[in-house]
């Protein structure tokens, strides 16, 4: 038994000094932009931004609800955004001001959960061997993946849509960014590397 024992353990030791792999969710998190190579960003020059950010939408009986993230989240979210775009010459205005551009962020979220179970061993004695025990021991486990979506679009560019809506100049996606800890600089963090990542937005 001890033999067997020490085999089990072994391998978990050396599982655990292996350095391969992440070792923070933070080493999960990735951002992603696109643009649309035949937008002229450099024509534009003001933009406007809701003050809310969309997290999920509730439609009950033909009624559409917005649901928007908490503002102690959003508020530093959306000001990353307006300190990176400022700093890069734009001007925000309002949207009854017809800005050249509207910047729409948004956010997505997951949890996937786990169910395992397990049996205790017990001896059966009389009847020569081992055996389970019931009745099994339930756990449950969770984790929350999620999605930071910045979209830039024309508001006055219409007519080549095929809905009527549009196109989006510039995409921005960062993942992995949404965990229990709520720490929010992973989100800024990632919204700085995106704008690093788009150097056609800074004007001239």
């Amino acid at each position: 038994m001890k033999r067997l024992l020490l085999m089990a353990v072994i391998p978990v030791v050396l599982l655990s000094c292996y350095p391969a792999g992440p070792e923070y969710v933070e080493d999960l998190d990735v951002t992603y932009t696109t643009y649309n190579q035949d937008f002229d960003f450099q024509s534009r020059q003001t933009y406007a931004m809701p003050d809310k950010i969309v997290v999920d939408v509730d439609i009950e009986d033909g009624d559409t609800t917005w649901i928007y993230m908490k503002d102690i989240f959003a508020t530093p979210i959306l000001a990353a955004i307006d300190d990176n775009l400022e700093s890069r010459g734009w001007t925000k205005v309002d949207i009854s001001d017809e800005p050249n551009v509207v910047v729409t962020p948004g956010a997505l979220s997951s949890t996937t959960y786990f169910y395992s179970y397990w049996y205790d061993w017990w001896y059966g004695g009389y009847y020569g061997g081992w055996g389970w025990y019931y009745p099994p021991s339930y756990t449950i486990s969770s984790y929350t993946t999620g999605s930071m979506i910045i979209t830039m679009s024309d508001p006055n560019v219409d007519n080549d849509s095929p809905i009527n809506q549009s196109q989006t100049a510039w995409v921005a996606v960062a993942n992995g960014l949404l965990t229990d800890a709520y720490d929010i600089s992973r989100v800024t963090d990632a919204i700085d590397e995106a704008f690093e990542q788009s150097p056609y937005l800074k004007l001239n």
